[in-house]
């Protein structure tokens, strides 16, 4: 039963896989790894796949709030977050290898 219901899950995964273009580094986006200082804290991160995410290793899920913050800003921009404007400052983005 258990060997059944992990197939099905992985099935699904399967079948509900999207492709993310390639991205190209100048804005956040999946498959990125921003570095940004929120509230005074210097930090960086990987945008990645809700499988893909562990947060203790630095990679966060593209459906996190904080990802969500971050998705589609340039270096230099102020972004609000968490009810503060201005909380987060995007200060580098890369393609994540």
């Amino acid at each position: 039963a258990a060997a059944k219901r992990d197939l099905r899950y992985w099935q699904t995964r399967q079948i509900t896989a999207q492709l993310v273009p390639v991205p190209s580094g100048e804005t956040v986006e999946i498959g990125t790894r921003v570095r940004f200082r929120l509230n005074g804290t210097e930090r960086t991160l990987a945008i990645v796949g809700d499988d893909e995410a562990d947060p203790a290793a630095g990679r966060i899920a593209f459906s996190a709030p904080l990802a969500r913050a971050l998705l589609g800003a340039e270096v230099g921009e102020a972004l609000e977050f968490a009810g503060k404007d201005e909380a987060i400052e995007v200060l580098g983005i890369a393609v994540a290898a």
